[in-house]
């Protein structure tokens, strides 16, 4: 067979660029650069101090700073929450609504600042409403060029949040909430910690955005000096009295738009997209072995219960089935892949339409509880450890959201962290931890909120051979004397043989011994 022959291009030599595309490429490159060559070329650099010193250029810098700021706050206190709402939640008119939220993005905002006219002004909708209610009178005033900041900079804000929010796994969220954390807590010390980047390179656009706002100022609040005259509007009115002044000001608002893109170092077009876990070998430094014999002091002995409760459940949608066992039990959930067995254990969290569950803990009907009040911990698969916690913190982080002070939270987790064999990890994050480290720091999170009903989703999986059973051992001696019930997700035959009192066989959803 004969035709043109295509090579690939060695590892680590750059590949070739077609002609066709390089030229409009650099083409593309002059065209936006050349802008601000012709800044940089008509700049008086003798005059520029006193350009920029002059008592209407700082008065014009210290408004711009304060609306900007104004702007970023309001954007951040009403965008965040409906950055999360677009993300997470479904409700009618979502689509209209994210219309609305990139409406400001492409509407000129000339028009924009009439609307907010017909909106706000005296004649508007609720201008007079705004004036008579609280004697606020918003165009040709400072905050009514708060407003027209706000107006045109919250999108990018919303915009960059919900990329993150949407990337990011609910399953750290609802990990936290087993744990004891409620709605708001999770969002606090789980979800916005996680999103900090994107939140930073969203605030970050929001503000240069209101910074350099004009139009809608403009026509919405008017150019009085003092007022409403930020430095965009100066140069406006400098341009046609003294061109040379006017650059000098462009040339200082260039430079703050500059900066700004370079701190974000292209974090704008990466925050909405979730980072692939870093691969950490295992520790150089030898862990202690499983029975050598040469202990320090006798490990410590399992945590006494203090209280008993029992398990009936029953669990009807694509995983049906009625189930009992007594306190005490540990349950081992075997099956195919896909024969929902992770989908009964998200049933009983709460957390999954696909299944229903009425759930009864110690006599206690906990249906209607919200996951985070069921008292029910649950161990994913992959663990979930919150990466901006150390070990020490993930553990304590069930305890501290249950009440308990945080020294003596602490001091727990790490006794849960010692029993486990990873106490001296206790200071590193999940990022810094082996897939095997990782799994122990989330049972000993789990176990040290000492719940009522145990989920553990394949928790060995990760972990080799000799530190598989030195866990295990660990964790039915911790089982033995654990005063609820645990459900226990396995593919491991010697899993189920040596940690459970009952085997359960699901396939399509359905019991099939027990």
């Amino acid at each position: 067979m004969t035709g043109a022959r295509l090579s690939t291009p060695r590892l680590g030599r750059p590949t070739r660029t077609p002609l066709t595309l390089a030229v409009p490429a650099l083409l593309a490159v002059a065209f936006l650069a050349l802008p601000l060559v012709g800044v940089l070329v008509h700049t008086s650099w003798r005059e520029l101090p006193g350009h920029l010193a002059s008592p209407e250029a700082t008065e014009a810098l210290w408004l711009s700073l304060v609306v900007s700021f104004w702007s970023l706050l309001l954007s951040l206190v009403m965008g965040v929450p409906l950055a999360w709402l677009l993300a997470r939640a479904d409700f009618p008119g979502k689509a209209l609504v994210r219309s609305l939220v990139m409406l400001p993005m492409v509407l000129p905002p000339t028009v924009g600042g009439v609307a907010l006219l017909l909106a706000f002004g005296r004649r508007g909708l609720l201008g007079p409403w705004l004036e008579n209610t609280f004697g606020l009178t918003l165009p040709f005033h400072t905050s009514g060029a708060v407003v027209a900041a706000t107006f045109v900079s919250m999108p990018f804000l919303i915009v960059s949040l919900e990329g993150a929010l949407a990337g990011l796994r609910p399953r750290y969220e609802e990990t936290a909430a087993s744990l004891g954390a409620g709605p708001l807590r999770v969002f606090r010390t789980v979800t916005l910690p996680m999103v900090a980047p994107a939140l930073a390179a969203g605030a970050a656009l929001t503000w240069a955005r209101a910074l350099g706002e004009f139009g809608a100022t403009i026509t919405f609040a008017g150019n009085l000096p003092g007022e409403t005259q930020t430095l965009p509007l100066r140069v406006y009115l400098l341009l046609q009295e003294q061109p040379e002044a006017a650059t000098s000001v462009s040339l200082l608002l260039l430079l703050i738009a500059l900066a700004t893109l370079v701190a974000l170092r292209g974090r704008w077009t990466a925050a909405g997209a979730p980072r692939p876990a870093p691969t950490v070998p295992e520790p150089t430094v030898p862990e202690p072995p499983a029975d050598s014999g040469h202990h320090s002091q006798p490990p410590p002995a399992p945590v006494a219960p203090t209280g008993r409760w029992d398990l009936h459940a029953h669990v009807d949608g694509y995983t049906r089935l009625d189930l009992s066992a007594e306190p005490g039990t540990t349950l081992a959930v075997v099956g195919p892949n896909g024969a929902g067995k992770t989908t009964l254990l998200r049933a009983l969290l709460g957390l999954t339409p696909r299944a229903h569950a009425r759930l009864r803990l110690g006599g206690q009907d906990v249906t209607a509880l919200p996951p985070h009040r069921r008292r029910v911990a649950w161990v994913p698969q992959d663990g979930a450890l919150l990466p901006h916690l150390t070990a020490l913190d993930n553990t304590a982080y069930g305890l501290r959201a249950q009440g308990v002070p945080r020294a003596e939270a602490r001091r727990a987790a790490a006794d849960w962290l010692d029993r486990l064999g990873v106490g001296h990890l206790s200071h590193r994050r999940p990022a810094e931890l082996s897939g095997g480290q990782a799994g122990r720091v989330a049972l000993a999170r789990a176990l040290a909120t000492r719940p009522r009903l145990l989920l553990l989703d394949e928790p060995l999986a990760a972990l080799d051979q000799t530190t598989r059973a030195r866990v295990r051992h660990t964790l039915r001696l911790h089982l033995a004397d654990f005063g609820g019930v645990c459900l226990l997700v396995t593919h491991d035959p010697v899993e189920a043989v040596s940690l459970a009192d009952r085997v359960l066989v699901l396939e399509d959803g359905r019991p099939t011994q027990d």
